[in-house]
């Protein structure tokens, strides 16, 4: 008969077990249970190399035509084998290749004028190593869930095992979704693109215009 007590006794074991696992150098066991490995330095190649930056890019131009411009992104970056998330008007968020990202941006730059552009990258390779073997030690704990339910006798260890199932199962949906929008993050550079009508001088603000150009002539010379 399977005693409760037996159940939390296992129970804490995993969690002093998977304490120690988080703190290993090598997670190579852990990233096979992913079903990603994490791409190991190459001769040549320093370990920040291999480190896992997601990309985030917010350009803003100003262009001639909105709607012609809307086209055209909506094309490149179908071209380049991305995808957008979010449009509106004037608006576009899209996921591109991260080897396509800097082609990306260089042509979105030829379609007008830039009035700004940002790009950061965030390392999350320590994170999603931590995440990988918290997976791998909730799987484990699956298993040993499952082990007991083979030789659970009554009906309240068979409840008591089902429960803990159902919440390392749950749990494990959860790190799966982390680590697969993690790896999605690194691979799609995520690119918003927002685009306004470029402002044309009327007649008077032409002539203005001129007379500044006169002006900085006089007084300025490169």
């Amino acid at each position: 008969m399977v005693k409760p007590i037996l159940i939390a006794g296992i129970s804490f074991l995993i969690v002093v077990l998977s304490s120690c696992a988080s703190k290993a150098p090598s997670v190579n066991s852990a990233s096979e249970m992913s079903g990603e490995n994490m791409r190991a330095p190459r001769g040549g190649e320093s370990e920040n190399d291999s480190r896992m930056i997601a990309y985030t890019v917010n350009i803003q131009i100003s262009v001639n035509n909105v709607e012609e411009t809307r086209k055209t992104l909506t094309e490149k970056i179908k071209n380049l084998d991305g995808f957008i998330t979010r449009e509106s008007n004037n608006q576009i968020t899209s996921r591109i290749p991260v080897e396509h990202m800097e082609e990306f941006l260089g042509i979105t730059r030829t379609l007008g004028k830039v009035e700004s552009e940002t790009k950061t990258g965030v390392d999350i390779t320590d994170q999603y190593r931590d995440d990988v073997i918290r997976l791998e030690n909730l799987r484990n704990l699956r298993s040993r869930y499952l082990e007991l339910l083979q030789i659970a006798e009554t009906v309240a260890d068979l409840l008591s095992i089902e429960k803990e199932l159902e919440r390392v199962n749950t749990e494990i949906e959860i790190m799966e979704g982390r680590i697969q929008y993690a790896q999605m993050s690194v691979a799609y550079s995520n690119i918003t693109v927002r685009f306004s009508e470029r402002v044309r001088p009327g007649p008077l603000g032409l002539i203005f215009y001129g007379l500044y150009l006169g002006i900085k002539w006089l007084f300025v010379w490169n």
